[in-house]
């Protein structure tokens, strides 16, 4: 640091010396003066803390593998029952899905792989086709759109054209028009750092009649 002695000019007037040069070098003086002071005064601030940022949740769309376990209900022409559900979806195209209870005639494993689709129910041997909606209907009376269904359970709309949809003020699905299905999403639950469906009642009208599928999830568990 400058000792101010060293930097202010001398403020005496020589007899010889302008009046006019006499004043810049006081202004010059008081300008200096006025510079150190404020250099010994001022001190470093510490460094705020940064604003925490809120947690948001994370897509659903992330979620692709799980185990879902709960319950799913169905009133079609030709059935009217529940059964206990689980859901075992390893990836896009690889999934388990289990029914036990009335509404699977004891138990009925609905398999998908790359190569297809295949459906087992009770001590019968299991059928293969390349839809799963298609096969249950067949086998079961009533259609089951696992393609769809593996974005709907997550709250997701399926790839495709979609007839309408809406979402709440936090982005989560409300209602849904898709595939000839109308969906309604009543409940969510958070899931680690997801927000997923806890209900889901989906209708739709075919040739047999009126199909309604009632899905609750009672516990999600991520993989």
């Amino acid at each position: 640091m400058l000792r101010k002695a060293d930097v202010l000019p001398p403020l005496y007037r020589s007899p010889n010396q302008p009046q006019g040069a006499h004043r810049a070098l006081k202004l010059v003086g008081a300008v200096l003066l006025l510079t150190l002071a404020a250099c010994s005064a001022q001190k470093p601030q510490p460094q705020q803390p940064s604003e925490p940022t809120a947690h948001q949740p994370s897509s659903a769309a992330a979620l692709q593998r799980w185990e879902a376990k709960g319950k799913m209900g169905v009133r079609s022409p030709k059935e009217n029952g529940s059964a206990n559900l689980i859901w075992q979806q390893a990836d896009r195209a690889n999934y388990r899905i289990h029914l036990s209870g009335p509404l699977g005639a004891g138990a009925t494993s609905i398999s998908g792989s790359p190569g297809g689709v295949s459906l087992q129910r009770g001590n019968d041997p299991a059928v293969f086709a390349s839809d799963p909606a298609q096969l249950t209907e067949q086998i079961m009376g009533w259609p089951l759109p696992v393609s769809e269904m593996f974005y709907w359970v997550r709250g997701l709309a399926a790839p495709g054209a979609v007839s309408g949809q809406r979402k709440n003020a936090q982005g989560l699905m409300q209602s849904l028009q898709q595939s000839g299905w109308t969906l309604e999403f009543t409940s969510y639950q958070s899931v680690g750092p997801y927000k997923l469906p806890g209900k889901i009642k989906a209708s739709t009208n075919n040739a047999a009649g009126p199909v309604s599928v009632t899905l609750v999830i009672k516990e999600w568990s991520p993989r």
